[in-house]
């Protein structure tokens, strides 16, 4: 089987080894992977689930939920199966000691590091976090994000990963600390009943978490400096761990100055669509896939997929892209998986395989790495198992087959250039002609969150510009706009183009005509419900309508990874100590974004030289019309 990863653990320790000293199993020699090396290198992943996170009433207890103790012989069989990383989910729960110094019971941690060391010893990438202590259905949960006592929980939460981050501080790159695991209020979405969803108070609480976690692990070692850390959302959900929804990425102001990049990784899971994913009781959902739907839909999910299960796997594999691999994030699918439902549908494996074949396919494709879930149970109520821990052999072969087919193709990472939303709409203007109207009507635009701006249009306005501009900074569009008028008159309206902070559009989806006398009262809007993506003319940027916002996003040159190398002198813009300098803008606005598009300085360029002072990552720096990547360590 020809996997294309790398095998970077070069001290080649056995089983034997694992009773040595902790010098014996780090590597003095840490291996700074960057983005990329890194995700070529863990290859496919394999969780060590309902094991070291299994609890009774609050105790944690390595068998208690039926599973056999973890064995050098199982990793072997992991590392065999074609798998190079592990996860190894840990809950310690009431393990953790009292206040103030929380300490962790010794035995317990002893435990959890001989799993880590036998998992090391077979070359495999690990992954460690803190699991079960932050459910809300777990006797001892403590690490809640909706509980009132966050002051005792962050005191805690520190003085757990001072421990973790001591203890295996001499690990080299092979070891990957999780700050947690699906962590939120415990509810969801539909249960909002209108209100903000997720809560906003509750998420800070969870970004706060992940910022203690990273100024706690780094400064504990050299290794800890430069080590890959990763960082979930909202309950993991990819939907959820963005900008927009709340998600902050931490400030890595403690990142060793030597490394090149970033190091810091997102963490999502993947269980889409529910009812064939883990719903076992669901026998009437056992296929996926658009073929599955094409000759038998009644198997098929219904559930916001229908036909396009495909292009719906794929589409939320490319927001991993734009958010966050395509700004130097990598992104580890740290859970993902179906339950075997061969008793309700014979089947049922050839359309899991495709499933998780067509996941790791995506996962590839956009640089992330893809971490099976397996809970040990094989063809029991949610049996995610894959592996017979038992005979340790492997059980459902067909999903391991699925995940080498993916991995023995040759698939490149997609490192085209990224896109960047601007949350400032300073300019709209659109260019229309009306011929015959018997009337002054009103052309109308809305902005998200703001009231309409409105202007009169002359009945026999001819390639007429009319300003819609903002009086102050809105984010994005409702709607593109919209002619009312009071009479049923007959004449025709044409949209010419629209100008978005100075980029024009003149394609299909403004450019149109439309005849009065067919609506009553007003016009329909421009776009007429073409939702989609529509490239400028000049093709720099790009107008992205959805059935919830328009928007204008950047559309950047080069590939991604020109935002770890900022090409100063082309931009004028030089990267200094705490900031960068715009050079000869005089008269223009410098506007600077994160690379998820939130505005974070303003100004304006009075002097050849203007300096904006910046926290040490990587940012978009607007000049007048023109956007830059630029990068401040």
């Amino acid at each position: 089987m020809d996997k294309k990863l790398h095998n970077l653990f070069t001290l080649g320790l056995g089983a034997a080894m694992l009773s040595t000293s902790v010098s014996a199993i780090a590597d003095d020699k840490f291996d700074d992977l960057n983005q990329y090396d890194m995700v070529e290198a863990m290859g496919a992943g394999w969780n060590l689930g309902n094991t070291l996170e299994a609890n009774s009433n609050g105790t944690p207890n390595e068998t208690c939920w039926g599973n056999p103790q973890a064995s050098p012989a199982l990793m072997k069989l992991i590392k065999n199966s074609g798998f190079n990383t592990i996860r190894i989910p840990v809950s310690y729960l009431s393990k953790i000691g009292s206040a103030p110094n929380y300490k962790i019971d010794a035995a317990w941690l002893a435990r959890v590091k001989e799993v880590i060391d036998m998992a090391l010893a077979e070359d495999l990438y690990v992954i460690t976090n803190i699991h079960g202590d932050g459910y809300h259905g777990v006797t001892g949960g403590w690490l809640l994000c909706d509980a009132q006592n966050q002051s005792e929980i962050k005191a805690k939460y520190k003085a757990f990963w001072q421990q973790i981050a001591t203890e295996f501080k001499d690990y080299d790159e092979h070891l990957i600390f999780e700050s947690m695991n699906e962590v939120f209020d415990g509810t969801y979405e539909w249960q909002s009943n209108g209100g903000t969803y997720p809560n906003p108070s509750y998420y800070n609480n969870i970004n706060e978490y992940n910022q203690i976690f990273v100024e706690t692990v780094r400064p504990t070692s050299v290794n800890n400096a430069k080590r890959w850390l990763l960082i979930p959302g909202w309950n993991t959900d990819i939907d959820l761990t963005s900008e927009a929804r709340g998600f902050k990425i931490p400030e890595d102001k403690y990142l060793d100055r030597s490394v090149t990049g970033k190091r810091l990784m997102i963490s999502v899971h993947y269980y889409a669509p529910w009812d064939l994913c883990g719903d076992d009781t669901d026998a009437g959902v056992t296929r996926w896939g658009d073929a599955a739907w094409s000759e038998n839909s009644s198997k098929c999910t219904t559930y916001g997929q229908g036909p396009n299960s495909e292009s719906t796997m794929s589409g939320q594999f490319d927001k991993l892209k734009t958010w966050f691999t395509s700004q130097g994030y990598p992104v580890i699918v740290g859970e993902y998986g179906t339950v075997d439902k061969t008793a309700f549908d014979a089947e049922n494996s050839k359309y899991t395989e495709y499933w998780t074949k067509t996941l790791c396919e995506n996962a590839r494709r956009v640089g992330a790495v893809p971490v099976l879930w397996d809970n040990g149970h094989l063809s029991t109520a949610k049996g995610f198992a894959t592996i017979n821990r038992a005979q340790n052999s492997v059980g459902r072969a067909y999903i391991v087959n699925g995940i080498n087919e993916a991995f023995d193709q040759d698939i490149e990472i997609d490192t085209t250039a990224p896109k960047v939303k601007l949350d400032l709409i300073t300019s709209y203007v659109v260019n229309l002609t009306i011929d015959g109207a018997k009337e002054t009507p009103v052309f109308k635009c809305q902005y998200a969150g703001w009231d309409e701006v409105s202007k009169e249009v002359s009945g026999t306005a001819k390639n007429l510009d009319v300003d819609l501009s903002p009086a102050s900074k809105k984010e994005g569009f409702t709607n593109l706009g919209y002619l009312q008028y009071s009479k049923d008159s007959l004449y025709s309206f044409d949209v010419n183009k629209v100008t978005i902070n100075g980029y024009e559009f003149t394609n299909p989806i403004v450019k149109k005509t439309m005849k009065a006398a067919l609506y009553q009262n007003s016009l329909p809007n421009i776009w007429s419900g073409n939702d989609g993506e529509y490239v400028s003319d000049n093709g720099k940027a790009i107008l992205s309508i959805t059935p919830n916002a328009i928007s204008l996003m950047l559309k950047l040159d080069g590939p991604a990874t020109c935002v770890e190398n900022a090409e100063a002198v082309a931009a004028n813009i030089v990267s200094v100590d705490g900031g960068i300098v715009v050079l000869g803008a005089e008269g223009e606005t410098v506007d600077v974004y994160t690379v998820l598009g939130t505005c974070v300085a303003k100004k304006e360029a009075t002097d050849f030289m203007t300096e904006v002072k910046l926290h040490e990552g990587s940012y978009i720096v607007k000049v007048g019309t023109k956007a830059y990547k630029a990068i401040v360590r």
